[in-house]
């Protein structure tokens, strides 16, 4: 200690004892180390004579700095991951009706086109609208596959900072 003022305290035997095996185990003198215990729980207003008390109320502070990282963690993810994904479905239900618009005018005027056409010309476009069907649902599911194969591989368990969104890419 410098030269600040000395207080004395008067300890019973068992604690002095206590107090000296205690701060020889952690090489400090007993001065330091009973200063320090008195600083611990003056700071954290303990009372040292109420044992479970005492750790009651230090496991609750342990419990609510943990539910403050948790809080915060699904901060985080919501401020991140949630709001692109939210904008992701808003951006393709968006798109999705107005491509149901757009395909309602087209088939409108292709069913004015297809009064005029033969059987045989008729037969020979409900063929290729089979085969353009089966072209674009196998479109659909190799995108679906490789958005969900990104997404594993890029979860947030498993990176440091955000990826780009693979829907929409490559189109």
């Amino acid at each position: 200690m410098s030269t600040e003022l000395r207080k004395r305290v008067t300890l019973d035997n068992i604690a002095h004892r206590k107090a000296e095996a205690a701060a020889a185990e952690v090489g400090a003198s007993l001065g330091v180390y009973a200063s320090a215990a008195v600083e611990y729980f003056a700071t954290r207003g303990l009372d040292p004579r109420e044992t479970e008390a005492r750790e009651g109320q230090l496991i609750m502070q342990q419990i609510k700095k943990l539910g403050d990282r948790v809080f915060g963690f699904l901060q985080e993810q919501e401020r991140t991951l949630l709001t692109a994904m939210l904008e992701e479905m808003l951006r393709t239900r968006l798109t999705v009706e107005r491509v149901l618009r757009l395909n309602e005018i087209l088939v409108n005027n292709l069913n004015a086109q297809l009064e005029t056409l033969s059987p045989a010309q008729l037969q020979r476009q409900q063929e290729a609208l089979k085969v353009l069907r089966q072209r674009n649902e196998e479109a659909v599911d190799k995108q679906v596959k490789e958005a969900l194969d990104a997404a594993q591989m890029n979860g947030p368990s498993k990176r440091t900072k955000p990826a780009e969104s693979p829907v929409g890419q490559g189109q």
